[in-house]
């Protein structure tokens, strides 16, 4: 058997409860970098949990935007 290759897709959504600033834009930001670790294991918690948890390979968060 040969091994299944990686599908790496995009999703997009919006955050509600989540003020915006502009340190969200800047990558190298203390608050960019520390919303992307919350982001990063919220989701690879929730899809984890989901019915592509057995295949799931993990998530980066790489930009936050207004809007």
């Amino acid at each position: 058997t040969t091994a299944a290759a990686l599908e790496r897709f995009t999703v997009n959504f919006t955050i509600t409860n989540l003020p915006y600033s502009s340190d969200l834009e800047n990558p190298d930001s203390a608050k960019f970098r520390a919303t992307q670790r919350v982001m990063n294991m919220m989701l690879d918690r929730l899809l984890k949990k989901s019915s592509i948890g057995p295949v799931f390979q993990g998530c980066e968060a790489t930009d936050f935007r207004y809007g």
